[in-house]
This record gives structure tokens, C-alpha cells and sequence, in this order.
């Protein structure tokens, strides 16, 4: 595994901690840090779409961080493997590929849990 996607899975580790209220950073924080690195890494979008798809699949994986990263960067990818794989039936990963496509809609009803967002 390379430095940059071990980095980032650091990050997504941090942000797991840091939900957990284990670390003096905020979630909010924590998420904003995964944002940032990945836009600082255009060249590993294809990785890191393999990631946060894994991470919607994940039983035990902060979707949250899916759904805020996606709000800005809008990868089609994203939003087409969270529509093909929504089952409404006993998927209980359903609630959270729901709210990872509200992110691409025009209002976010989630924009209001981060401040990042509350200033669009």
C-alpha cells in the first residue's frame, strides 16, 4: 500500500476516533482533514473511490465521511454505486447510502450538523 492511501485510511481512523469522542479534534475536524488530503491527491481519485465505496459497504465505518467529502466533490462514481446499490428492504447500510445521495441534491438537510457547510 502506498503512503497516500495509507494516510488517508489513518485519517478515516482518526475520524472514527474522534466520534467516538477519543481525540481532542472534532468530528467535524477530522472530516474536514479527509477532504482536504483528497483534493491535495487528484491523481488517487480512482483509490479513493475504491475507499469510500468500502467504507458505504462497512458495517463499522463513519458513512458520514462519504456524504460530507461527496457535498463538494460530487464524483458521479460516488453517487452511481450508492443509487445501484440501494435495497430497501433489510439493507442496513440503506440508511446510509440514503443520506450519501442527499449530499449531491441542491440543499443538503445535513449542512446544518457542520459548519463547514452552513456558510454555502
Amino acid at each position: 500500500m502506498n503512503d497516500v492511501i495509507k494516510e488517508f485510511d489513518e485519517l478515516c481512523d482518526m475520524a472514527i476516533a474522534a466520534f467516538g469522542e477519543e481525540l481532542d479534534i472534532s468530528y467535524e475536524m477530522s472530516l474536514l482533514n479527509i477532504l482536504e488530503f483528497v483534493k491535495k491527491h487528484p491523481g488517487y481519485k480512482e483509490d479513493f473511490i475504491d475507499k469510500f465505496k468500502l467504507i458505504l459497504m462497512s458495517g463499522n465505518s463513519p458513512f458520514e465521511v462519504v456524504a460530507f467529502c461527496m457535498r463538494e466533490l460530487q464524483w458521479p462514481e460516488i453517487k452511481e454505486f450508492v443509487i445501484s446499490n440501494m435495497n430497501p428492504s433489510e439493507d442496513p447500510r440503506s440508511e446510509a447510502l440514503r443520506s450519501t445521495l442527499t449530499a449531491y441534491d441542491e440543499l443538503w438537510p445535513d449542512a446544518d450538523l457542520y459548519s463547514y457547510y452552513c456558510m454555502d
